[in-house]
């Protein structure tokens, strides 16, 4: 099945136990009583709002259908900030967490993700000057930048909410759940916000006065060929296809074995153009490859009556070779621009998890490596904890949802 930029047909794994109090929702269970782990949140504007995602009933049904699997009772979530830390080091930590503004685990863990990719908030912070002005077109950029200078520390918390609520109102235009506070699915809305900055970078460039612009999606953009060979006498038809900026791979015990599945032979019934045959063989590769490589795990399987989530444990490997899915035209089509030729190993830079075993409630968290490419951060929500890359590959085996592979 070929991969679309549109949005996945079958519904995914939502989020929906991290509703603030005092915010309506949809899901009944949001509505219990909260508290906080007892003197461990205290002091911290964040962690208010982090408590709703503590301690509900829903979430200790969670944290104990997890705790069958060994890595929740090491993982990071289960970890607060040790005392003897300094409060200086904390606070460069805490200033990356985001506030949770009612069921929205799914776009902070989106967020956190790309803002820990270098090159797209390289291509957010060089554009400044277009951005800025209150009367742009490019009001999510104007947004997404704010919010990432407030990570730096530049903004308030209180100011980090307004963003939020400002990018939540913008998806809005594109699809008017976002309007409420329903739980969303975090591949849905990293698929729609590139479109939305994809439609007002189109719209920036259409007017005959706009300065050049690049949009930081094209990080993410990269196309396949198609080549089909006639089973009788060998004709092929070399095809390209769409700009994809992911792929959604079915689920296996390794991941680079969804990757490759992905692209393997397959047979197809069609009429030759030079013998009239009626079988042919499809082969895929890659034409060009991109800056970051999203790789979105399909952890939902239609059993005949229902959808269920998949909570199978996949390998993550922190790198990965694409040299055997370039195509030989890929050689010479993809791999020339800025200094990346003939580059085709990808490092894991972060992922999204949905923690639950159902696809209709449950919670979105995410790890990313440090500022300065050193270290795994740990985010859930306005909470964040260091942790290490060879916790994050072995806990998130039976989690991960959505993976970000950087250029190396």
């Amino acid at each position: 099945m070929s991969p679309s930029p549109s949005l996945p047909s079958p519904p995914s794994p939502t989020g929906s136990l991290d509703v603030p109090d005092g915010v309506p929702s949809t899901s009944a269970s949001s509505s219990a009583p909260v508290s906080s782990p007892e003197g461990l949140l205290s002091g911290s504007s964040d962690t208010q709002e982090y408590r709703s995602c503590q301690e509900t009933p829903d979430d200790r049904h969670l944290k104990s259908a997890e705790s069958k699997s060994s890595s929740w009772s090491s993982s990071p979530l289960s970890v607060f900030y040790s005392f003897d830390r300094s409060k200086t080091q904390r606070g460069q930590e805490e200033k990356l967490g985001l506030p949770n503004i009612g069921n929205s685990c799914f776009l902070n863990s989106a967020l956190q993700c790309l803002y820990s990719l270098p090159s797209f908030c390289g291509d957010i912070a060089r554009q400044e000057a277009l951005w800025s002005p209150q009367s742009t077109s490019l009001k999510l950029l104007r947004y997404l930048g704010e919010l990432y200078k407030s990570r730096q520390g530049q903004s308030s918390y209180k100011g980090k909410r307004k963003l939020l609520r400002s990018i939540k109102r913008s998806m809005a235009e594109l699809n008017d759940e976002y309007e409420d506070y329903s739980e969303q699915d975090a591949h849905e809305f990293l698929l729609l916000l590139f479109m939305k900055m994809k439609m007002e970078g189109e719209t920036l460039q259409g007017t005959s006065t706009s300065p050049s612009y690049i949009c930081p999606v094209q990080n993410f953009e990269f196309r396949l060929q198609c080549v089909r060979t006639c089973s009788s006498c060998g004709d092929k038809v070399i095809q390209e296809e769409e700009v994809h900026n992911n792929l959604s791979l079915d689920l296996h015990p390794l991941l680079i074995t969804g990757l490759k599945s992905f692209f393997k032979p397959s047979e197809l019934e069609c009429t030759c153009r030079q013998c009239s045959g009626h079988q042919a063989t499809v082969v895929r590769h890659f034409l060009t490859l991109p800056r970051v490589l999203v790789l979105h795990v399909k952890r939902y399987h239609n059993d005949g009556a229902q959808l269920r989530k998949v909570t199978d444990a996949v390998g993550i490997p922190p790198l990965l070779s694409l040299a055997s899915l370039v195509g030989e035209q890929g050689d010479a089509a993809g791999m020339d621009t800025e200094d990346h030729s003939n580059q085709t190993t990808y490092r894991l830079s972060g992922i999204i998890s949905h923690l639950g075993e159902s696809i209709d409630t449950g919670h979105y968290i995410s790890d990313i490596v440090g500022e300065n490419g050193t270290g795994w951060l740990t985010l859930n929500d306005s909470h964040v904890t260091k942790t290490a890359e060879a916790t994050v590959l072995k806990t998130r085996e039976e989690t991960a949802y959505i993976l970000f592979y950087v250029l190396w």
